[in-house]
């Protein structure tokens, strides 16, 4: 009887080789398969959790998760969750949406408050210091808040961003600056309103005694620590002008009215 050559034999392994190549995609396949077959079955949405929030009640933001008892816990849209909590509820600034398996969603959010108001499309809108439109309110409600003259939100929307026009003295990245230096400075408290109806000037009415002016352009935290050092070397009942315009960025200009 005739042996089997080499050759045959390296022939018969070849097509062993080839034959486990082509099921180890399929191996793959079929696991990855039952994976999502196992994460579908198993793990649903039996409970939302909400930590974090004050304004609104833990059953507000859950509805409006948009998520349903039942849903996939694992495949839910985060990030779609997030924007949508954004914008329904604007005084949500920041959400953290984590699954917990088996069957609890977690919704971690943090709440910002108003700073200020400026009028747009026939109300006062109040936003935040990051410029977020909260929710529109009457003459009354806004006196509340600081005041901003000059200025107009652009068709706003409670949940949106600020628009100002092309033609506003001051860009919102710049009112942003401003209201975070004075919220920071803990000088908002204090701040009657601010007047932007001046092209170059931005004056701040500040602690119903002084009219504070410096530019747009100017180095908001610098220019109210200036404020803050010049307000301590005058006398309690004094009133006027502090003005910062001048030449010298570190010349501060005290006008008495009385």
């Amino acid at each position: 009887m005739a042996k089997k050559g080499p050759a045959k034999k390296r022939k018969r392994r070849r097509r062993r080789g080839g034959l486990a190549r082509l099921l180890r995609p399929l191996s793959v396949l079929l696991a990855a398969v039952a994976v999502v077959i196992a994460l579908t079955l198993f793990f649903k949405v039996g409970t939302i959790e909400v930590t974090g929030n004050s304004r609104y009640s833990a059953e507000e933001i859950a509805a409006a998760t948009g998520v349903e008892m039942g849903d996939n816990l694992i495949l839910l849209d985060r990030y779609g969750i997030q924007r949508k909590l954004f914008v329904d509820l604007p005084y949500i600034k920041e959400a953290r949406i984590n699954p917990n398996p088996p069957s609890t969603l977690s919704v971690e959010v943090v709440e910002t408050t108003a700073v200020a108001a400026l009028p747009g499309a026939g109300a006062y809108w109040l936003i935040s210091r990051d410029g977020k439109l909260l929710e529109a309110v009457d003459e009354t409600q806004a006196q509340d808040y600081l005041g901003i003259a000059g200025l107009e939100a652009d068709a706003p929307a409670a949940g949106q961003e600020l628009r100002l026009a092309e033609d506003s003295p001051i860009t919102l990245s710049r009112l942003q600056e401003l209201l975070a230096a004075l919220e920071e400075r803990q000088i908002l408290a204090r701040a009657d309103s601010l007047d932007m109806t001046s092209d170059d000037t931005l004056v701040i009415y500040y602690d119903g005694r002084f009219r504070v002016e410096m530019y747009y352009s100017a180095d908001f935290d610098y220019k109210l620590h200036c404020l803050e050092e010049t307000v301590t070397l005058l006398q309690p009942n004094e009133t006027g002008i502090i003005r910062m315009t001048m030449k010298d960025e570190d010349e501060v200009r005290f006008i008495s009215s009385g």
